[in-house]
């Protein structure tokens, strides 16, 4: 913290920054102020500003800028002071201010924390940083944004009269990062642009005007425009009391950076809109490709499953023509086995008689029944109606059942011996003593029974 920074002299406040100036470029203390301040203080009429009733007197060197202030003399040390330090960098920049002034304005009357009940005739404690009265330019400097209250900055823009006023503020309190900068919104309100003020000490040579506009982005976000920048001894005022920069006025900078700064809004909105369309387009791309890709996926399956189903109706197609090739093979088979039966059984009929007269072989049908003829009644009909038949010489002799019930003769019981066994023939089957007829079937022709289907004897032919 700076030691004390101000006394109070005919119930005038005076801060130490009132004793600095530049001439020819060079700051130096004011000699005139400075007799003044000492002649004050050997009369005992600086007096420390927080009431307590001490004098004060300057300190301050004529060798170079260093710390200056006020102290309480020593024969008031006693007494209990409660008087407020400054902080070092807010005296610091009221020296580079108040020489910036006296270099620009060369009119000699820059005043120093200046009352606002100097100018209107109100019960305020709110004061101008500087004011001059001859240029009618008052600036008010703020060190910490918390000091920057509308109840302040009202009180100051309506007892300013036609005096031009000028918001300065701290550096520190610059930046945005996005959040609102409520207290120098308050500045912007009035000024159009914030003025940030940094300085490297209290050399007025190099301190730096920053002035910026806060305004939102796309997005809403507060962001921290700039509108230019430059060394503080760069800063001039025109004939009408407008800052100006290299001789162009920072109401027109701040007019182009505001409309840069929306442009590239514009831009970056009109960026976002082609974009968004570039996106919603390959989304439809893709949702079309997507749904092609899908119908062709669709027509393939369709194409698909008519062609199984085509393959399946041939398929089923193939199994009904050759299930009706089948059953006109197995008709035809049926058909010829019939014939054949047909044949047989008339063969057999048609032999029967002179088939009874030798002894030798068994006579049978084309079904494979054997067939007796009683010896008593001359009855020809199968075994079964037969009580007795064979013998020697009596192979296909018998005695039906109706005479032996009713010839006593014939009840006589017939051994029938064991019969020889005969001799292999390959043109009877072997399982019923049928007649084998050659065939025709899938493998080829074979020999079959003259009986199917009651005998399915088959023999391949080598």
């Amino acid at each position: 913290m700076a030691q004390r920074t101000e006394a109070i002299c005919d119930g005038k406040t005076i801060g130490i920054e009132s004793i600095f100036t530049v001439i020819n470029g060079k700051q130096i203390n004011i000699p005139d102020k400075l007799n003044w301040l000492r002649e004050k203080s050997r009369h005992n009429e600086l007096f420390c500003p927080c009431g307590c009733g001490a004098n004060l007197i300057l300190v301050a060197g004529d060798k170079n800028l260093r710390e200056q202030h006020f102290r309480i003399k020593d024969s008031d040390t006693e007494l209990e002071c409660t008087a407020v330090t400054e902080g070092k960098t807010s005296i610091e920049s009221k020296i580079v201010l108040k020489c910036w002034l006296d270099d620009k304005l060369a009119t000699g009357d820059v005043d120093t924390r200046v009352p606002i009940n100097a100018i209107d005739d109100i019960d305020r404690k709110y004061e101008f940083s500087f004011l001059s009265m001859k240029k009618k330019i008052a600036v008010s400097y703020f060190r910490d944004r918390a000091n920057i209250t509308d109840e302040k900055l009202d009180v100051l823009d309506m007892n300013s009269q036609d005096i031009k006023l000028i918001y300065i503020t701290d550096i520190m309190n610059g930046g945005a990062e996005g959040q609102f900068p409520e207290w120098l919104m308050k500045i912007q309100s009035r000024q159009g642009f914030c003025l940030l003020l940094s300085i490297d000490g209290v050399d007025y040579e190099k301190a730096r005007l920053e002035a910026v506009l806060y305004d939102q982005d796309i997005d809403g976000l507060w962001c921290e425009v700039p509108v230019t920048d430059g060394m503080l001894s760069e800063y001039d005022f025109d004939e009408d009391n407008n800052l100006i920069l290299h001789g162009e006025l920072l109401d027109s900078m701040y007019d182009r950076a505001w409309f840069e700064f929306r442009k590239k809004q514009d831009r970056e909105h009109d960026r976002r809109v082609r974009q968004q369309e570039e996106a919603e387009a390959e989304r439809k791309r893709r949702q079309e490709e997507a749904e092609a890709e899908r119908k062709r996926r669709q027509e393939e399956a369709e194409a698909e499953r008519k062609r199984k189903q085509e393959e399946q109706q041939r398929l089923k197609e193939e199994y009904e023509r050759k299930q009706r090739e089948y059953q006109e093979e197995q008709k035809r088979l049926r058909e010829a086995a019939e014939a054949e039966k047909r044949k047989a059984a008339e063969e057999f009929a048609r032999n029967m008689a002179a088939g009874f007269e030798q002894q030798e072989t068994q006579i049978k049908d084309e079904n494979g029944v054997r067939w007796i003829k009683c010896e008593f009644c001359g009855k020809i009909a199968p075994v079964k109606e037969f009580s007795s038949y064979g013998g020697p010489n009596h192979i296909n002799l018998g005695t039906c059942v109706e005479c032996s019930r009713n010839n006593p003769a014939a009840a006589v019981e017939i051994t029938i011996p064991q019969r020889a066994k005969q001799r292999y023939d390959p043109n009877i089957c072997p399982e019923c003593g049928s007649r084998l007829i050659e065939r025709n079937g899938r493998n080829g022709r074979f020999m079959g029974c003259s009986g199917y289907p009651r005998c399915r004897y088959t023999r391949s032919i080598r």
